[in-house]
């Protein structure tokens, strides 16, 4: 199994090798308004597409699953504020995406302050407005 790609977002690629992670949550809204009618419920109509946030937790050890330079590189992607395309290993594109929220636990410390384990969450806010599993720019930003 090592080797496999879990899930590219731009430059970064989830997996055993890197930080493989164990949870993806997806979160989509979609947008309702409502128009007050005398004695009558509301009548809604449908304004589009809401949020979309996707939020990965996994754990590193590194060892024996993943590196702690892979965190360091999704830290440095999330500081820099672009936004990037986010694929699946069977290829579903998800849309593009940027870095809003990254959790840390640093666990298992070694003598020095090197952790031996660290779980970890990124949550990743969508940027694009086309349908999932569509052609994006790769350059994308928010």
């Amino acid at each position: 199994m090592a080797g496999y790609t879990l899930m590219a977002f731009g430059p970064f690629a989830f997996g055993m090798q890197t930080a493989a992670y164990d949870e993806l949550r997806r979160q989509m809204q979609f947008k309702h308004g409502a128009a007050v009618r005398v004695g009558e419920r509301d009548s809604y109509q449908y304004l589009g597409a809401g949020e979309e946030i996707v939020t990965l937790s996994g754990t590193v050890a590194p060892g024996v699953t993943g590196t702690l330079a892979s965190i360091t590189q999704l830290e440095a992607m999330g500081a820099g504020g672009q936004a990037y395309v986010l694929v699946d290993g069977a290829g579903y594109v998800y849309g593009v995406y940027f870095i809003d929220r990254m959790e840390t636990t640093q666990r298992y410390l070694l003598d020095d302050g090197t952790p031996r384990r660290v779980d970890f969450s990124v949550t990743l806010y969508r940027s694009d407005n086309l349908p999932a599993d569509e052609p994006v720019n790769t350059t994308a930003v928010r």
